[in-house]
């Protein structure tokens, strides 16, 4: 496929104009995480291992009360839990009130997601759910995601979210398990309303920390299954679905055009 020329839209900035976080640290401790990475790693505005141990920021929970153009990402660099869910859902009525539209992005929990949609019921053209669901092995999503829900619990809450009448879309970014990945998709799909987003795990070697043999082979083989040529039989296997959505990582490969402006590509 012949490459074509796009914009440096990435990321986040993808699916949202703007992000929302009011946590220092996220519990799921996911070993591939970018927020992660950046705070204990690079810039180390955190101590090594305490990113999994998260605290609120009480001066980010009543800070957005106003109408901002375009989407909002809430969270982005954490997850809502039960151990915020109070403070998320005044992040959320304060948001959703002023008239925003909200992207929110979970490694869900029932007990979170069942209050959302309990307490916005009102507010579905405005509120929209992306759950990010790797793959359905729940050994591969507890190595990568220790903290985080497994598989039956986060398609307990999609199929919720579904129910109540709510947009529903899925993030399988990063695909974890790419070999079984049309059967993934495949068991999204009925409970999916919107999109499904499939992306690679960006900066594997650097991100992950490579304690190990396990380590190293667990990223082994996220490496052998994301090469070029497996995405573009991806690419191939599901261009078709309509549901499906690429992320920039993946459009590179096999050459679609890149987002021109943020938080339009949701």
């Amino acid at each position: 496929m012949t490459k074509k020329n796009g914009s440096s839209v990435s990321g986040t900035r993808e699916w949202a104009t703007q992000t929302i976080n009011i946590d220092e640290g996220c519990k799921h401790d996911c070993r591939y995480c970018y927020a992660r990475h950046i705070a204990e790693d690079r810039f180390h505005r955190v101590k090594r291992g305490e990113w999994g141990k998260p605290r609120i920021r009480e001066n980010a929970v009543h800070k957005h009360r106003r109408k901002i153009d375009g989407v909002i990402m809430f969270p982005s660099s954490h997850d809502v839990c039960p151990e915020n869910l109070d403070r998320s859902m005044v992040v959320l009525d304060n948001l959703l009130s002023a008239g925003n539209d909200v992207l929110l992005v979970s490694k869900p929990s029932k007990t979170c997601i069942a209050a959302i949609c309990d307490k916005f019921t009102d507010y579905k053209q405005q509120l929209r759910f992306r759950f990010t669901i790797g793959c359905f092995d729940d050994d591969l999503l507890k190595y990568w995601e220790p903290g985080a829900p497994d598989y039956q619990a986060r398609m307990e809450c999609l199929a919720l979210a579904h129910a109540n009448g709510f947009s529903t879309s899925v993030s399988v970014e990063p695909m974890l398990d790419t070999a079984h990945i049309v059967e993934h998709v495949e068991r999204l799909d009925p409970l999916v309303t919107d999109t499904i987003w499939l992306g690679k795990m960006n900066c594997a070697r650097s991100r992950v920390r490579i304690e190990n043999d396990v380590d190293r082979d667990a990223v082994q083989r996220i490496e052998a299954g994301q090469t070029d040529e497996r995405i573009c039989e991806i690419y191939e296997a599901l261009k078709d679905n309509s549901k499906i959505r690429w992320k920039e990582n993946i459009k590179k490969v096999v050459g679609l055009k890149l987002a021109d402006k943020p938080g339009l590509d949701i």
